[in-house]
């Protein structure tokens, strides 16, 4: 049998069909067994995460949905997804997009395929794992809250010729006056989400712990943000698709110049350019000694030292206050 022909139809070990999105068995190579999965995309699973994870059904409901989540995201990628074990491992700290996210992720779409086809967009097998759904109900109810927004339109029925054969009768969708600007507004960055996107060198032992013991935590505890950067972000695909959407989305930047990082001045450049507050931070003795680039040593610039975590934490967040508009809460940093 051909290496990339479809076999007999299974059940998808990721999302048991919960979008009603049939699933293909593929032969591959490497040790591992291939899917074709309408809802899920083309992915491939280890023989060991097979054996361990799927086969005994020790996947969560919430982590299945996570990983078809994920593995649809992945499916620009130049390769096929590979689930491991430790991939598997690494969902249980994880979860679907938020309500909010999921209703970005839903126009996006609609908005982006409606632009290249110029006709009436139909909801496909993939469509709820691409935006986040955990489930075809949850997707109704996301569907009626945006009609009752005024944000889509229900047009005509039409035929879908299903990609394995087949066809199925559903109605198509439509962005109104009002969805189109919310569409436009996303694309430029002018809707956050509840977390800020930070940017710097990755590897230096001093930097990656200050980040993760002190400014991330720090962050969180004040100001209920989420820090994230690169590493953070659960889904696969071209690197700076991805880095440009989460920057876009971020309430704010937070950019370290310590290392004079032109990714960092990069991403800092891109960010100032859709009007996200930027905030940079450099460790201090650098900063006094050699500054930063002249385009940014005169910009809010906040110095970090391994020596006065606290001091850096409530600087920091001060600065975010006032960049977010956001009343201070009670309580200090401890």
């Amino acid at each position: 049998m051909n290496g990339n022909a479809p076999a007999k139809t299974v059940s998808c070990p990721i999302c048991s069909g919960r979008f009603d999105g049939l699933c293909w068995r593929r032969e591959t190579r490497n040790d591992a067994y291939g899917f074709n999965c309408e809802t899920c995309g083309t992915f491939d699973i280890s023989r060991t995460a097979m054996e361990d994870y799927f086969n005994p059904g020790r996947v969560t409901d919430v982590a299945s949905m996570v990983l078809s989540h994920k593995v649809r995201m992945a499916q620009n990628s130049t390769t096929r997804p590979m689930i491991t074990g430790a991939m598997v491992e690494g969902l249980t700290a994880e979860r679907l997009p938020s309500p909010s996210q999921q209703v970005r992720n839903f126009l996006r779409i609609v908005g982006g395929e409606l632009q290249a086809s110029r006709s009436a967009f139909s909801i496909t097998e993939a469509t709820g794992a691409s935006v986040g759904f955990a489930s075809k109900d949850e997707q109704f109810r996301m569907l009626s809250a945006l009609q009752e927004k005024g944000l889509i339109r229900k047009l005509a029925n039409r035929t879908r010729q299903r990609a394995h054969g087949g066809s199925v009768s559903e109605p198509t969708w439509d962005l109104t006056l009002d969805g189109w600007d919310r569409y436009d507004e996303e694309q430029r960055g002018l809707v956050a989400g509840q977390y800020g996107f930070l940017a710097m060198k990755f590897g230096d032992r001093v930097l990656d712990r200050f980040v993760g013991e002190v400014l991330k935590p720090g962050v969180a505890r004040e100001l209920n943000y989420q820090v994230l950067d690169m590493r953070d972000v659960p889904r696969a695909g071209i690197i700076d698709n991805i880095m440009r959407s989460q920057i876009r989305d971020s309430a704010f930047v937070l950019v370290d110049l310590t290392h004079d990082n032109s990714g960092a001045y990069w991403e800092a450049g891109y960010a100032e350019g859709l009007g996200k507050p930027v905030v940079y931070i450099c460790e201090r003795s650098k900063f006094e000694t050699a500054k930063t680039h002249f385009d940014t040593n005169h910009c809010t610039t906040v110095p970090w030292t391994e020596d006065e975590p606290r001091r850096f934490v409530e600087e920091l967040v001060a600065t975010l206050r006032r960049s977010l508009n956001l009343f201070p809460r009670a309580g200090s940093v401890a």
